[in-house]
């Protein structure tokens, strides 16, 4: 029971340590997302969180006093959580849970399975990792110079972009604003065709038309003197968190030239969509803390029933040793005298029959 105690005290330290650890990315996240801040305050702050990544891959791999894994599960010999060579975390526990006996019958678990705790932050009913969460909030922070969400073409002119898709089919949606109003624009494209959105964009009804060269730039005509084309809301398949170098995006090309003046990017790899992500890795930490104070009042519980048991137990051995070694013994003769008595009656009894005594 008190390597119960230890253990579940040691994980209720480190999750302490890791909600710490999280409140201080979102007063990170705070600082940056201004329109204020410089980039290389960024760049510092990004700094902070890739040594703030470093601690937790440190404390979700803590042992404890025997050098046994808190987080693998039963699997307790080896590191669970390793870094991959493209920096991502995969973890190498299992799905079971490492329990210890404090009595005949009752086993209490002694710490949380690492995957549960780690690897399954829920984000608006998606499962991300804490390091998944902490690489999409550094690379937002990389990124937020060279990438827009938003983007206004100039009044009364055409707006040339392209459509940087996978090679394999893939959705994409955007909301578009014309001059005669928004709508939002989906289709499915790969980096050959974008027939789908232009189809799309052209019976959109925001009075805005689009072609498509054969080089695959698409110039969207349509605004008046006053008036602008704005794309925002890009939503791409598969782009959950923010990339350090993304690979899908709108590009805006100058009028009339090949030059890329802007990218615009899933919301996933902007900076405001990081709150979400950081509101939910506090809150899935302090759950896992919670769930380790309940255990812990689980083993105090059965500490104390324990500690019963063994006061009445010292109690009789404690009866025993003041009693009279003679008094004992006597007792013990006059025992063992009554059981012959009653063994020799009843052999007596048992070898008459019903007419010796009727005779």
């Amino acid at each position: 029971l008190r390597k119960v105690n230890d253990r579940l005290g040691l994980v209720d330290t480190t999750l302490e340590e890791c909600v710490n650890l999280a409140i201080r990315l979102k007063e990170l996240y705070i600082a940056s997302n201004t329109s204020t801040t410089a980039q290389n305050e960024r760049m510092a702050a990004r700094e902070e969180v890739l040594r703030i990544k470093e601690t937790l891959l440190s404390m979700a791999n803590t042992t404890d006093s025997a050098g046994d894994a808190l987080y693998g599960g039963f699997s307790t010999e080896q590191a669970p959580f390793r870094e991959q060579l493209d920096g991502s975390i995969k973890y190498f526990g299992d799905g079971g849970e490492h329990t210890l006996s404090v009595s005949e019958t009752i086993k209490l678990p002694t710490s949380l399975n690492g995957a549960n705790v780690f690897m399954e932050i829920d984000v608006q009913g998606k499962n991300k990792s804490v390091f998944e969460l902490l690489n999409s909030l550094a690379n937002a922070l990389l990124t937020s110079e060279s990438f827009s969400q938003v983007h206004s073409g100039g009044s009364g002119a055409d707006l040339n972009i392209k459509f940087n898709a996978s090679r394999a089919q893939q959705d994409w949606s955007f909301k578009l604003t014309g001059p005669s109003g928004s709508a939002v624009i989906s289709g499915s494209i790969n980096s050959e065709s974008p027939a789908e959105i232009v189809t799309a964009i052209n019976n959109s009804g925001t009075g805005i038309t689009a072609s498509v060269s054969t080089n695959g730039v698409v110039t969207l005509t349509g605004a008046g003197a006053d008036e602008t084309i704005t794309i925002s809301e890009v939503s791409i398949e598969d782009y959950d968190t923010a990339q350090m170098e993304p690979k899908n995006y709108i590009s805006v090309y100058a009028p009339g030239t090949n030059t890329v003046l802007y990218k615009i990017s899933d919301q996933a790899q902007s900076l405001n969509a990081q709150g979400i992500q950081l509101d939910s890795m506090i809150n899935g930490l302090a759950v896992s803390r919670t769930k380790v104070g309940a255990r812990q009042k689980v083993a105090e519980s059965q500490e104390s029933v324990l500690q019963s048991r063994l006061t009445v137990v010292k109690t009789e051995i404690g009866t025993l040793q003041d009693a009279e070694i003679e008094s004992l013994i006597t007792e013990l003769q006059t025992i063992l005298v009554n059981r012959d008595a009653a063994r020799q009656t009843y052999t007596t009894v048992s070898n008459k029959s019903l007419f010796d005594f009727l005779s």
